[in-house]
């Protein structure tokens, strides 16, 4: 039976379907089934069997886009149960666009797809000087820290965030990504991972939280 709205869910996020979704969440709460079995077993894989359909090139940015809203719509849906089963979230990640780029699309995207995923994200929004990166890394302590860049002349100010989050001792890993870098310019400028896109940085961001 539950495998069956699992199943479901999937097929509802596939087809971007957010109210028939939200019926199917309906049904799996009031027949108890728990909310990270909900999340782990039909919302994840059924956002991953998005990211799946991007990495070929039968979806595009809008429908990635859309997916990730329906995601976060749902978690929100589910976030009172799961306040009240207690479920800890997966990691902590802080993310930013920064200093000299207002580009938000990407960056808005990860968020989403990490928020259903079940990290819990602080977003620091667009233009974002390194002093902030390095005040709020100092807060929250993070596990990661996500940064993007669409043009060319912020990779210098990534450059710069990166050596003073190291110089200041903090120990999250440093996930880059935008139009603005290759995964080859990431590691010179001392990013520990690049992502070409949201769902393959949700990947690596489970990757180096397990580790």
């Amino acid at each position: 039976m539950h495998d069956q709205l699992f199943a479901a869910m999937q097929e509802h996020i596939i087809a971007l379907n957010e109210q028939a979704l939200c019926k199917t969440l309906d049904e799996a709460l009031s027949l108890g089934v728990l909310p990270a079995d909900i999340i782990s077993r039909g919302l994840s894989t059924g956002l991953e069997m998005v990211g799946e359909r991007f990495e070929r090139g039968e979806f595009f940015l809008p429908e990635l886009m859309l997916s990730g809203n329906i995601m976060k719509n749902a978690i929100h849906k589910i976030r009172p149960f799961l306040i009240s089963t207690e479920r800890k979230s997966s990691g902590k990640v802080l993310l930013g666009t920064i200093e000299g780029d207002v580009h938000y699309i990407g960056k808005n995207i990860f968020s989403a797809v990490l928020e259903g995923d079940g990290y819990e994200v602080h977003d620091l929004g667009v233009d974002v000087p390194p002093a902030n990166f390095l005040d709020k890394a100092r807060e929250l302590n993070p596990d990661v820290i996500g940064m993007s860049a669409l043009i060319s002349i912020a990779v210098s100010k990534m450059a710069e965030t990166i050596a003073l989050l190291k110089d200041n001792g903090i120990r999250a890993r440093v996930i880059v990504g935008g139009a603005a870098l290759t995964e080859k310019n990431a590691k010179t400028i001392g990013a520990d991972e690049f992502a070409s896109d949201a769902w393959q940085g949700v990947r690596i961001v489970r990757r180096l939280i397990e580790r």
